[in-house]
């Protein structure tokens, strides 16, 4: 198993805490890089940040749905890597930081592999189920972009990226009953939204239209018209 999990005390998620406990995961996708995106009429990610502000700002407003679930954070690691080394700025300590107040539980995640791979085996499925995912980050109607406009201008590479026919291969018995599903991201609910729930048995929300983080709080829709639908 190749993820890389950071946790002080992890062992505590299957102590007496968690004994009848589930898991709620925010999955933070990573930025663009500056240099591709700055001189484009509507850039991409003028913040490095705006995919952990956005997901912490939802989890304080869910927070006391959580109770005593184990809260863990899924962070795409690689784009934080290289748009810290455009601003010579450790990105990954940051995030330490932001979540440190949080959650001891951050899993960084560098491919699609990874990724599934901590939702099947990260915890011990039959006692530790998923009842919340939500996604924050690049995407479109048909794909989940852990990473755009990072390693290739305006541009997602395959394996970075959770494609609708890659959803096939989640098993839903690692959801619970009643788990809350949800993409923030552009388009989802055009497709993405329909073909989570054929898959996986688990509705997700999904936004018709664009949705836009640049306030650091919860996204927004931004495309008139726009709405969120399951």
């Amino acid at each position: 198993m190749t993820f890389r999990i950071f946790a002080l005390g992890i062992a505590l998620c299957f102590g007496s805490s968690f004994a009848s406990a589930n898991e709620q995961i925010f999955v933070s996708g990573g930025p663009s890089l500056r240099s591709f995106e700055r001189h484009k009429p509507a850039p991409h990610d003028r913040f490095w940040g705006n995919f952990l502000t956005s997901s912490i700002a939802r989890y304080k407003e869910v927070k006391p749905e959580i109770g005593s679930d184990l809260v863990t954070w899924l962070v795409y690691r690689p784009a934080y890597i290289t748009r810290g080394q455009e601003s010579n700025t450790d990105l990954i300590a940051e995030i330490k930081n932001m979540l440190k107040p949080i959650t001891s539980n951050i899993v960084w995640f560098e491919s699609r592999k990874e990724f599934l791979d901590y939702l099947h085996k990260g915890q011990d499925r039959s006692k530790i189920k998923i009842r919340r995912l939500e996604y924050f980050g690049h995407s479109n109607k048909r794909n989940w972009c852990f990473d755009y406009s990072n390693r290739i201008d305006g541009a997602v590479l395959e394996p970075l990226c959770l494609h609708v026919d890659h959803l096939k291969s989640i098993k839903n018995r690692i959801f619970t009953s009643d788990a809350y599903c949800r993409s923030w991201g552009c388009h989802s609910g055009e497709e993405y939204s329909r073909a989570w729930y054929k898959a996986t048995g688990t509705r997700m929300w999904g936004a018709i239209g664009k949705t836009d983080y640049s306030t650091g709080a919860i996204p927004k829709l931004s495309t008139s018209g726009g709405k969120w639908v399951q």
